[in-house]
């Protein structure tokens, strides 16, 4: 009877621990006004933006540098193309630039072999300060290579 007794004493005990155990749950709310263009939906429009935008002049640039070797006018052409993928980067809104930048980059990589992608890099990497554009830095995603 004693252990009986002690039994649903432990059980009373335990049960009176497990109710007064309280769940606490935090909630964030982020004003949209703050942070204007981050959480607006702006990454689709981006997208939209970017996808629909003619940058192949930024593409020609990344690529025909590096294909065209040793020809006589390829500082001519490669200054041509430079000016021509600046004028349609300025054409797509501040915020989508960088994503204009990483698909001409994206779309140039997958025709090209390591070398070639690594100075691609660089080259997208410098299209900010080149073309003068607002925005300074694009982080621009690269598989390792």
């Amino acid at each position: 009877m004693t252990k009986l007794a002690l039994f649903a004493l432990a059980i009373i005990a335990f049960s009176a621990v497990v109710s007064a155990y309280k769940t606490t749950i935090i909630t964030t709310t982020i004003d949209d006004t703050e942070f204007p263009g981050i959480y607006d939906g702006s990454q689709e429009q981006c997208r939209m933006q970017v996808s629909t935008q003619e940058l192949n002049h930024c593409q020609k640039h990344l690529t025909e540098n590096i294909k065209m070797g040793v020809m006589v006018n390829k500082k001519q052409k490669e200054q041509q193309h430079l000016q021509q993928c600046c004028g349609q980067l300025k054409k797509v809104s501040e915020q989508c630039q960088c994503d204009a930048i990483q698909r001409v980059f994206d779309q140039a990589r997958s025709k090209s072999g390591v070398i070639e992608t690594r100075q691609m890099l660089r080259k997208a990497q410098n299209l900010p300060n080149e073309c003068g554009l607002e925005v300074q830095d694009c982080p621009l995603v690269s598989p390792r290579v």
